[in-house]
């Protein structure tokens, strides 16, 4: 009896800590006035849609920025045939943040990912464009943390 007590204490206790992780539905206390981007226009948009999700539309601190991004796929292994096996997207985003037209921060960021060879070219296709997308919303949420560390 005193076990089930303990357990449904336990259980108890931790339900009701509220837990919630940090970054993950963090709406951050600036806004960019102005989003110019060059390069791959698939990886831009999620990252400008990204930008629009997590940014505060009444906050006072504005912000312009710049990227361009460009999009690398590689063959980093192949059989004998000559067929390739493994794979290497890499995406490479060079951005510059503004205040009143002054660049106030400069960074590049790179993202890769490798992942073997599928026989079914609709379906590579598809995983190509998924893992594209999520190296693009990690940019994203690292232009995002950078600018929250500067901002303080």
């Amino acid at each position: 009896m005193n076990k089930l007590l303990k357990i449904f204490f336990a259980l108890f206790v931790l339900n009701g800590c509220a837990y919630e992780p940090l970054l993950i539905k963090k709406n951050y206390d600036f806004y960019f006035l102005e989003v110019k981007s060059e390069g791959e226009k698939k990886i831009n948009r999620i990252i400008k849609q990204k930008f629009k999700e997590r940014t505060n539309l009444e906050s006072v601190k504005n912000y312009q920025i710049f990227f361009v991004s460009k999009l690398n796929k590689d063959i980093v292994s192949s059989n004998k045939k000559g067929d390739p096996t493994i794979y290497k997207i890499s995406i490479n985003l060079n951005y510059n943040l503004k205040k009143d037209n002054n660049i106030v921060f400069k960074n590049e960021i790179l993202k890769q990912s490798t992942f073997n060879n599928i026989d079914d070219k609709f379906e590579l296709l598809k995983y190509e464009e998924n893992i594209i997308k999520n190296l693009s919303e990690k940019i994203a949420e690292d232009i995002l943390i950078s600018m929250a560390s500067l901002t303080k």
